[in-house]
C-alpha cells in the first residue's frame, strides 16, 4: 500500500520538531547575565516546537484526510498567530536582549487571548459554522463566531506587517551599536538572523495562503515547515557563541571608569584627541574596538563615541576605516611593489576581502584598479 505524501511529510515535521525541541532544552549556555533572556527564549521555543510536534502527531493518529478542509479555522489561525509572536520575539531578542519584557509580552499576547475568549463564548452561544467553500460564507455572515475568525485572520495579517517593521527597527539599532563599537566589518553582520526572520515571515505568508488551498497540497507546505524548523534551530543554538563577541557592543557597562587627564572633564576637546589617534596611528591596530581606543586615550567609551559621531559626522567604524583606507593609499604609492594583501595587513585588516570592500566603498574602485590608475598617472606626470 502506497504511503501518502501527507503522512510522510507530517511524520518528518513531528520528528524534526521533537528532536530540535529536546536540543533546545538540553543546550549548555554560559551563565552570563546578558544571555538570560536567550536561555529563557530557548525554553519558550522548545515549547513551541513540542506543540508543533504534538499537533503533527495528532494529525497522524487521527488520520486527517488529504482532501477537503474548512476555511479559516480558528485553531489554525491561532497557532499561526502564536507562532509568529514566538519566533519574532525570539529573533528580536538576539538583536536587542533588553527588548523583551513581561509588559511587552502581555501586550502582544492580549489580542490572541481575547480572541480565544470571544471564540469560546460565541462558539457556545452561536455555534461554529463549518465552511468548506467561499460561496458558503454569505450563508453564515450573521454568525458572530465567523466574524471572530475573520477578524482574527486580519489581525494575523497585521501581525506579519507589524513584526516586519519591528524587525527592521531593531536590526537598524543593532547595526548602529556594532558600527559604533567594532572597526572590522566581519563582526557587523548577523546575516543568519535576517535570513531566519524572513524565512519565518515567508512561512507565515505561506500559512496564510495555504488556508485557501485544498488539503491535498498540504504535504508541500509541511515539507517547507520542516525545512524551516530544522534550519532555524541549527542557527539559533549557535547564538551564544556569537554573543561572546558582540556582548560589549549590545550590553555596554552601566558605568565607565575614566582615567588620565580627562577624568574630570565633561566636554572633551576633540582636536588633541584626534591628533593623538592619527599621530600614534592607533587606528592601524587589527581588531580595534572603541573600548581599546578609549583606554589608550584615557577617556570613557561613551564620550569617545559621542565625539566621533558629533565632530566627524560618522560612526566609529566608518571613521576608522576612512583613516585606514587613506593610509592604504599612501602605502600603495610609497611601496608600489608590495602586494595588496600585505598593504591590507599594514593598515589593520585581517581579511583581504574586507579591505577590498571598504576600499571600494570609499573610492568607488577596487584597490588594484585605483593603484594602476595612480601609478599610470604618476608615470605620465614624470614624463
Amino acid at each position: 500500500m502506497e504511503v501518502p505524501l501527507h503522512f510522510v511529510t507530517t511524520l518528518i515535521l513531528s520528528i524534526v520538531c521533537l528532536t530540535m525541541g529536546t536540543i533546545f532544552l538540553e543546550l549548555p549556555v554560559p551563565q552570563k547575565l546578558g544571555l538570560l533572556k536567550y536561555r529563557i527564549s530557548l525554553k519558550v521555543i522548545a515549547t513551541s516546537y513540542f506543540i508543533m510536534a504534538a499537533l503533527s502527531m495528532a494529525i497522524l493518529i487521527l488520520k486527517i484526510p488529504d482532501n477537503g478542509r474548512e476555511l479559516l479555522t480558528f485553531t489554525g489561525i491561532c497557532i499561526s498567530s502564536f507562532q509568529a509572536f514566538l519566533f519574532t520575539f525570539a529573533i528580536v531578542t538576539l538583536l536587542n536582549p533588553k527588548f523583551v519584557s513581561l509588559k511587552k509580552l502581555l501586550i502582544h499576547l492580549s489580542p490572541i487571548i481575547v480572541s480565544n475568549i470571544l471564540f469560546i463564548i460565541f462558539c457556545f452561544l452561536f455555534g461554529d459554522p463549518a465552511i468548506i467553500h467561499f460561496n458558503e460564507i454569505p450563508l453564515y455572515i450573521k454568525n458572530p463566531t465567523l466574524w471572530v475568525r475573520i477578524i482574527f485572520y486580519l489581525f494575523y495579517v497585521f501581525q506579519l506587517i507589524y513584526y516586519t517593521l519591528l524587525f527592521f527597527k531593531k536590526e537598524k539599532l543593532y547595526k548602529n551599536q556594532l558600527m559604533n563599537y567594532f572597526s572590522d566589518e566581519m563582526w557587523l553582520k548577523l546575516s543568519w538572523v535576517r535570513l531566519a526572520f524572513f524565512s519565518a515571515l515567508c512561512i507565515g505568508v505561506i500559512v496564510m495562503v495555504s488556508y485557501f488551498f485544498p488539503q491535498k497540497y498540504d504535504w508541500v507546505f509541511t515539507l517547507l515547515y520542516s525545512a524551516f524548523y530544522f534550519r532555524f534551530a541549527l542557527e539559533y543554538i549557535k547564538y551564544h557563541k556569537i554573543y561572546t563577541i558582540v556582548e560589549p557592543a549590545v550590553e555596554p557597562e552601566k558605568t565607565e571608569i575614566v582615567v588620565g587627564p580627562y577624568k574630570h572633564r565633561i566636554k572633551q576637546d576633540w582636536l588633541p584627541l584626534k591628533e593623538q589617534i592619527v599621530d600614534k596611528q592607533y587606528y592601524l591596530e587589527p581588531g580595534l574596538n572603541i573600548d581599546d581606543l578609549a583606554r589608550q586615550l584615557g577617556i570613557g567609551r561613551t564620550v569617545l563615541s559621542t565625539l566621533i559621531n558629533r565632530e566627524e559626522g560618522v560612526n566609529f567604524n566608518n571613521w576608522i576605516n576612512t583613516l585606514r583606507i587613506n593610509k592604504a593609499k599612501e602605502f600603495m604609492l610609497t611601496y608600489p611593489n608590495e602586494s595588496l594583501s600585505v598593504i591590507a595587513e599594514m593598515v589593520g585588516y585581517t581579511e583581504h576581502a574586507n579591505f577590498s570592500h571598504q576600499f571600494k566603498l570609499q573610492t568607488g574602485e577596487s584597490p588594484l584598479l585605483w593603484k594602476k590608475k595612480q601609478l599610470k598617472t604618476s608615470v605620465i606626470g614624470y614624463r
